[in-house]
Formats: structure tokens, C-alpha cells, sequence
């Protein structure tokens, strides 16, 4: 998701007001709860970004999702965000948050895909191999995608990792189309 200078902006208030009183694990659990329910449902995304609904419609959905649900700091923020119209931006605001909590916190996110799901034993394995290479502690999100064939695919911020199986052996089809050599018989 792209997150746009409004959206950080947003997130930055929020993250400076958790630090300020304390809570910024508990803003972090709600802005990851808000962004998992608005993600999951394409319906409530279209919703917030209709500018047919009128705003008293998309605030008492929004009550309705998340009151009780999240801490009185993240509730009353995100009432805020409606006063000011800008509830289309919920969703990128909440994934700003986290990336600020990441950096925060010294966490580095990877996107680890593979062909099939990795054992706790290799992620950990990962996890320790990337934290000796950024320096900084690693949070893995997993991604299954069987046209690899085998091995991973590893991205941290914006540096990439092939060692996918279909990657090495498209590699050796580029050799062997580009060979020179042609045996002298």
C-alpha cells in the first residue's frame, strides 16, 4: 500500500501522542486491528472512499466496527479523522502508523515468499541471517506462491533476494540462449 504524505502525517501525530502517554504498544495493536478489518473487506473500503455516502453513514459504520474494539486514544483519533473528511485515508493513515512504529522500534519488515509454508525452524533461520545483515530486528510477513517451485524470495525495504528455484532456472535458459560456443564437430 502506498502511503502518501497526508497519511503519514496523520500516523505521526498519533505515534507522537502514544509516546506521549504511554501507549504506544496499545495504538499499535488497534491501528493493525483497523487496518486487518478495512483490508479485509472490499466492500467497507469502497464505502469509505464513496463520496456518495454522507459522512454521518461512514461514522456510525465506523463506531459500529471499532468501538469497544480499540483503546479510547485510537477511537478518538480516528474520530478526528472523520471530522476532517478524511476517512478515505483510514487505511493508508493506519498502515503509515505501523511503518513509523517499525522504525520506531528498529524493526525491519520482510516479505519472505516461498512454494509452500516455511517451518518455524526457517524463519527463525531467516529472521536471524537478515537481523546479522541489517542489524536491526526483523518481522516476517509470508507469502505462498507455488510458481516459484522452491527456495524464497526475500525483500526488505528495497533490496531483493532471488533464490527461487524458476528464477535460477530461467537464469541457466538466458545461458544457454546467449552461448556463444558452438562446438567445432
Amino acid at each position: 500500500m502506498i502511503v502518501t504524505a497526508l497519511n503519514r502525517r496523520y500516523a505521526k501525530s498519533l505515534l507522537d501522542l502514544s509516546i506521549e502517554q504511554n501507549k504506544l504498544e496499545e495504538s499499535m495493536k488497534d491501528m493493525d486491528y483497523v487496518m486487518k478489518v478495512i483490508a479485509s473487506s472490499r466492500d467497507l473500503r469502497v464505502l469509505l472512499k464513496s463520496p456518495i455516502v454522507n459522512a454521518d453513514k461512514k461514522e456510525a459504520i465506523l463506531v459500529n466496527l471499532f468501538q469497544g474494539q480499540i483503546s479510547d486514544l485510537t477511537f478518538k483519533f480516528i474520530n478526528i479523522i472523520l471530522s476532517k473528511g478524511r476517512e478515505s485515508q483510514l487505511e493508508g493513515i493506519a498502515h503509515g502508523f505501523l511503518n513509523l512504529y517499525r522504525k520506531n522500534k528498529g524493526i525491519e519488515e520482510a516479505v519472505v515468499t516461498s512454494a509452500v509454508q516455511l517451518s518455524e525452524a526457517q524463519r527463525n533461520d531467516i529472521r536471524e541471517k537478515l537481523k546479522g545483515i541489517t542489524g536491526n530486528s526483523i518481522e516476517i510477513t509470508e507469502m505462498i506462491d507455488p510458481s516459484i517451485i522452491g527456495g524464497v524470495k526475500i525483500r526488505v525495504g528495497d533490496k531483493q533476494y532471488n533464490g527461487s528455484i524458476a528464477y535460477q532456472l530461467d537464469q541457466l535458459k538466458r545461458q544457454f540462449e546467449s552461448n556463444q560456443y558452438i562446438a567445432d564437430f
